[in-house]
């Protein structure tokens, strides 16, 4: 069973930082067809490339990585890069492959939640493929604005992403809004 929470909003979910028991189901969830697809490369990872991944990325002080879940139910992966001290940050997210209708977005909310209050960032960016135009919607949906095309290169190929800002003044705005969206009134813990 996971810590406590990082963060839990009533009737949305809850972030719980990962741990070794995650491993596995990890790896599970980002070898999904659906995930696979949204990721900068889409080839299935190896143990080995898990492990590897893993072990980086889980010790890195600037890397967050937490189980969203609802009601004992685990939602997917959200992950937070901000380096220590950092009023900036990058986030994403996958839901795991029979996450519930809606996790993304419960997921988004814990994240900005997440972000914009115990960890005190100020500006949110996300990239998103291109052509993953539901998602884009999501992040608009919250608030999230373009900031402009970027190509990464990945050993596949080169990537066109759409790059998303939102700052925590744009997020205080509709933050009321959206949360009565998915049904919550009142306050994170």
């Amino acid at each position: 069973m996971h810590p406590q929470p990082e963060i839990a909003i009533e009737g949305i979910g809850a972030l719980h930082r990962v741990d070794n028991a995650d491993r596995d189901t990890v790896r599970v969830w980002r070898n999904a067809p659906d995930v696979r697809a949204a990721m900068y490369t889409r080839h299935e990872i190896s143990p080995a490339e898990h492990e590897s991944w893993w072990e980086r990325d889980v010790s890195d002080p600037a890397r967050h990585m937490f189980i969203a879940a609802l009601d004992g139910v685990m939602l997917g992966v959200v992950s937070v890069f901000r380096p220590p001290g950092a009023k900036q940050a990058s986030w994403a997210f996958y839901a795991a492959p029979d996450a519930p209708r809606g996790a993304g977005r419960r997921m988004e909310a814990l994240a900005l939640e997440l972000a914009f209050g115990p960890m005190g960032v100020e500006t949110l960016d996300c990239e998103v493929r291109v052509e993953n135009v539901r998602v884009i919607a999501l992040h608009e949906m919250f608030g999230f604005a373009p900031a402009g095309e970027i190509t990464r290169e990945t050993p596949e190929g080169p990537v066109i992403a759409v790059q998303l800002i939102l700052t925590s003044q744009s997020w205080a705005a509709r933050r009321a809004g959206v949360l009565a969206q998915l049904g919550y009134t009142g306050e994170a813990s």
